[in-house]
């Protein structure tokens, strides 16, 4: 539930923003509104940001950029205790129309072509400097007039630049609005052990949920249900092995949404409940 919410805006667009909101989510989709990139810093709390290919951890005093992209933001962990907690953040939005007027120079795709979905951003002095102006005019909106809005935007992305070492600004500004190009299979096998929905796989996949079906099947000779749920259950049985390991983390570390549905699914297809498989 969001708690407090602050934007300013630049030609009608969310450009910079920061949300304080409980931190008693399970994974809730982007918040972006168009093929845009997102630079987000984290002021409280922690998250998880998974991508088509990587789940990256964030936490409090550290930042992410996320080109564009389907993504989902999810909880720190499925095991930590989140009630009365809150996740807050100061987030910029930059969008292929609005950037690309900022520079004189042609922004065609150059020698930089970062071949990054999202990344963790390192917050140098600079950096949080930079950060605790947007703070300042996101508590003080009267100020943000265009001219500041304009010049913020690009002081952001001159810094985001030179951390990431590009030749110049105008290729590092082109970069953030080249999709990154995924393999399928290489997305379905990078979170096969999550709790995705069969909805959720076919968003990170940028399909639709009956082009997604019809592709994993060809591609696996199965159903994505069954497979998936075969995948999970031979690695639960080969974790089981490991006396030490708890039932219960057996269970979040191969993508079951609760316990219960662990056993049941478990008891189903190999006629015994974990704890009975493992005496056995």
């Amino acid at each position: 539930m969001v708690l407090e919410q602050k934007i300013i805006k630049y030609k009608g667009k969310r450009v910079f923003e920061k949300v304080v909101m409980t931190s008693d989510f399970r994974r809730i989709p982007k918040y972006f509104e168009e093929d845009e990139a997102c630079f987000l810093f984290i002021t409280e709390g922690s998250f998880q940001f998974r991508s088509p290919t990587n789940l990256l951890s964030y936490g409090k005093n550290e930042a992410m950029l996320a080109k564009c992209g389907n993504y989902f933001i999810e909880q720190a962990s499925v095991n930590e205790i989140t009630r009365g907690k809150t996740f807050s953040a100061i987030g910029a939005f930059f969008y292929p129309d609005i950037v690309k007027g900022f520079f004189e120079a042609d922004l065609s795709i150059q020698h930089f072509q970062n071949k990054f979905d999202v990344i963790k951003v390192n917050i140098e002095p600079l950096m949080k400097s930079f950060i605790d102006s947007i703070d300042f005019l996101l508590e003080n909106p009267a100020i943000a007039d265009e001219n500041i809005v304009v010049n913020k935007l690009k002081e952001l992305l001159l810094i985001l630049g030179k951390s990431e070492n590009a030749a110049s600004i105008n290729a590092f500004v082109s970069s953030l609005f080249v999709p990154h190009e995924y393999d399928f299979n290489e997305v379905v096998q990078n979170n096969i052990y999550s709790d995705l929905t069969i909805d959720e796989f076919a968003k990170l996949c940028n399909c639709s949920v009956a082009t997604f079906k019809r592709k994993f099947t060809e591609l696996y000779r199965e159903s994505p249900a069954k497979y998936i749920s075969l995948r999970k259950l031979k690695k639960a049985s080969q974790l089981l092995k490991i006396k030490s390991k708890p039932v219960t983390d057996i269970a979040y570390e191969c993508g079951f949404e609760t316990v219960s549905n662990f056993n049941r699914a478990f008891k189903l297809h190999f006629g015994k409940t974990p704890s009975q498989y493992r005496l056995s």
